[in-house]
């Protein structure tokens, strides 16, 4: 076939088709059509001004988009990424939230784990089941020089809230390494937690933490239903204390109040976590899955630390209402 077998507008028409449906690069279009790449890019050029090919946005999507940037503008954050609602507008449920949060966040994680394959890149973690539905929907990607580092004590009482299993199914997906630090979250005393801050292995780990090009963090409500409450690390008794500062959730430990200001406590010193000062240097990504979560987001994000946000649609909704 060449260019005298079609009309100018037959021509238009086929070399639209075949970029846009049968998604053929430009030099392929060229061949087919026994044109110039050229004459290819001008025909394409042509279906679009002339009206022979639109393109709409699906409005759901469309009112995603100026939601993430409503909040990327609010919290001025480098990107605010909103996952899809459910079909039919149902509510999600929490499980629904996690697995579709984890799947962005795992996106962002490959991402950067391939753009610079041969320099050391090191990737801080949080934990929770948040984080844990991100390592799982990771695909598998080849990237030896990958460290993954929890930010936080990694001996902890139950198994299913161990941030070492986070970072061990990483290191597997891609061929890296697993790094941990060795002592409890939170120590029986502040003293005690000296004596843990100051031993090698972990002063080593916090050295590599430093180094962390991103950190991907989840957020923690500050009732008797948070991921700490749960797992016995707020006692009752905590809970009130805290919410008599004005606490309404956490992060690493950490308790910030509505305005994202830190709330100080007895409890917060006894915790074994990397310092988020210390992370200046780094992209701290922070996933946010079901909406009992919105205030607690919120509150942190108004603290300034944070670079980015992956938030599921209703959720988001929320904290756009808040915004």
């Amino acid at each position: 076939m060449n260019e005298r077998d079609l009309s100018e507008t037959d021509m238009v028409v086929r070399a639209a088709w075949l970029y846009y449906v049968a998604e053929k690069t430009q030099n392929e279009i060229a061949s087919i059509l026994g044109v110039s790449r050229v004459k290819v890019a001008r025909l394409i050029a042509d279906a679009r001004t002339s009206g022979i090919v639109t393109i709409d946005i699906d409005h759901r999507l469309s009112a995603l988009s100026e939601l993430e940037e409503r909040i990327r503008n609010r919290f001025n954050l480098k990107f605010c990424y909103v996952t899809p609602e459910s079909e039919g507008g149902d509510k999600e449920d929490d499980a629904v939230a996690r697995h579709g949060v984890g799947m962005v966040a795992a996106r962002i994680l490959r991402s950067i784990l391939t753009q610079e394959q041969s320099k050391e890149m090191v990737i801080g973690l949080a934990w929770g089941r948040t984080i844990s539905a991100m390592a799982d929907a990771l695909l598998p990607v080849n990237a030896p020089q990958a460290q993954f580092v929890s930010l936080l004590g990694s001996l902890t009482r139950s198994a299913s809230a161990n941030p070492f299993d986070v970072v061990q199914k990483l290191a597997s997906k891609t061929d890296g390494q697993a790094k941990y630090l060795p002592v409890p979250f939170i120590a029986d005393s502040e003293e005690d937690r000296e004596v843990f801050i100051q031993q090698r292995v972990v002063q080593d780990i916090i050295r590599t933490a430093m180094r962390a090009q991103a950190c991907f963090i989840s957020v923690g409500e500050c009732d008797a239903g948070s991921f700490l409450s749960r797992f016995g690390y707020l006692s009752k008794e905590d809970l009130a204390f805290l919410n008599s500062l004005g606490a309404v959730g956490d992060t690493l430990g950490l308790f910030f109040d509505e305005n994202g200001n830190y709330v100080d406590s007895q409890l917060c010193r006894r915790t074994l976590a990397i310092n988020l000062s210390d992370l200046s240097q780094s992209d701290i990504i922070l996933l946010s899955a079901g909406t009992a979560k919105v205030n607690a987001t919120r509150a942190i994000l108004k603290a300034g630390f944070i670079t980015g946000l992956v938030i599921n649609a209703e959720s988001a909704r929320l904290l756009g209402a808040l915004v």
